[in-house]
């Protein structure tokens, strides 16, 4: 193992705050579209030969976290399973998890980039962490959270694709990224659409992000505000905030298809607003969401949510902690 100047423990930690999608891990060959998620983790260098030079690459393990479809859950755990191991050692010319493995050395250079290292990378370790898959006990309600997990993929990835290019402006999705006049997912009766507003502010220290759904239009409203000054942090928070918000305002169109009774009515008083059934319900949806995809204890998050955003929305600690409450209660 060679010694190489690159801070490896700095970028460690900052892996650990962070996940990565692999799109089709399977092969592209399937009907389905899946995508798995994984976390990376730097271990050392080792010096290989490439196009006949000596180079130094940057050594790392590969964690499986979480995938958005069952049949993948099953297959993955088949593999390891037929390997006798949920902690595989990867040799240089192994290609059992090729598909996982390349979009993993693209998705970890591009990274790399960011702390100014050009290096070559190879995995040499992926380990499973998807847990057992118990085909049986799969019930309906489960598949259905998938599939609502899966869409508010897409539609975080939609409005990434637009702010990406433009940092202000209004936009209605997916009409202005050519995708059609409105959503329409099978695991759905309403079609919708978004209606996106974004501008910049130095006001904002990072990124403030606020949305609402009206069944009446069947259009969900999304604000972003964000400072001119953005960094990778910054986004990474953009990217976990509309993960919440909209997994959010997607569980008011669950509620809406399933019939429930929303008062059309909205309460003056904060805490009343808070603490209606159905916006209970829609809190905590985008709040596990979040939390899925932070890697953070539910109630942390929920905290975290409720001190940057307590002002904003009127309400006082006492009001806070009885909202809080109610959502533990029901989680």
């Amino acid at each position: 193992m060679s010694l190489i100047d690159f801070p490896i423990e700095r970028i460690n930690k900052f892996l650990e705050r962070h996940s990565f999608e692999i799109e089709s891990p399977l092969g592209y060959g399937l009907n389905k579209p899946m995508t798995l998620t994984v976390k990376l983790k730097l271990t050392g260098v080792k010096p290989m030969i490439s196009v006949g030079d000596w180079k130094d690459f940057i050594e790392y393990t590969i964690y499986l976290e979480d995938i958005d479809y069952e049949f993948g859950h099953m297959i993955l755990n088949q593999m390891f399973e037929n390997l006798n191991a949920n902690d595989y050692k990867i040799s240089n010319t192994d290609t059992t998890f090729y598909v996982i493995t390349s979009q993993s050395n693209v998705i970890l250079r591009n990274f790399l980039y960011h702390f100014s290292l050009d290096y070559h990378v190879t995995c040499t370790r992926i380990v499973n962490n998807l847990g057992e898959y118990h085909p049986k006990s799969m019930n309906e309600g489960l598949i259905k959270e998938g599939k609502y997990d899966s869409m508010t993929r897409q539609l975080v990835k939609d409005v990434l694709s637009v702010f990406k290019y433009q940092k202000e402006g209004n936009y209605l999705l997916p009409e202005d990224i050519n995708k059609g006049e409105s959503y329409n997912f099978p695991v759905f009766d309403t079609n919708f659409t978004i209606e996106l507003s974004m501008e910049l502010s130095d006001k904002v220290e990072t990124v403030d992000v606020d949305g609402a759904f009206y069944p009446e239009d069947d259009v969900i409203e999304i604000s972003i505000t964000s400072n001119p000054n953005l960094d990778r942090e910054v986004l990474e928070e953009l990217h976990f905030e509309l993960n919440e918000l909209i997994r959010h305002e997607v569980e008011h169109i669950i509620q809406l298809d399933r019939g429930d009774k929303i008062p059309k009515k909205e309460p003056k008083r904060p805490l009343k607003y808070y603490t209606r059934r159905h916006e209970l319900s829609a809190q905590l949806a985008g709040f596990k969401r979040r939390a899925q995809k932070e890697r953070k204890p539910l109630e942390d998050v929920i905290r975290e949510w409720f001190r940057k955003n307590k002002l904003k929305h009127g309400l006082s600690d006492k009001n806070v902690e009885v909202v809080i409450n109610q959502l533990l209660d029901i989680a």
